[in-house]
């Protein structure tokens, strides 16, 4: 949680935007990875339409359109996903958006 801490202290007490990068190999934990950080936030954060669970809620939606299975995961996602979280000037999760990007457009053949 100290990355996602970090990145909400340097929007909150210095009013600069801050980026985390989650990356890796298949298999090596960048959805859950992702699902700590998006968590910390909507704890600490909170929201005054709880647009923190939508957010939350919406994670596992988007993994499930476009992920396959390789020797490594089952469930190996097979794009990239841009999220942006918005807060409001008291530091709660006001918005946020979300874009996808296919990844390997070369080993997509057909839906199974």
């Amino acid at each position: 949680f100290n990355i996602a801490h970090d990145a909400f202290y340097g929007v909150t007490s210095f009013s600069k935007g801050q980026s985390i990068i989650i990356s890796g190999e298949s298999g090596a934990g960048k959805t859950e990875a992702t699902k700590q950080c998006l968590q910390y936030l909507a704890a600490i954060a909170g929201s005054t339409s709880d647009v923190e669970k939508k957010v939350l809620r919406a994670n596992p939606i988007l993994e499930a359109f476009g992920n396959a299975k390789t020797l490594r995961n089952d469930n190996s996602s097979r794009f990239g996903k841009y999220l942006e979280i918005y807060l409001d000037e008291k530091g709660r999760i006001s918005s946020s958006a979300t874009e996808n990007y296919l990844l390997e457009k070369i080993r997509v053949v057909q839906p199974s």
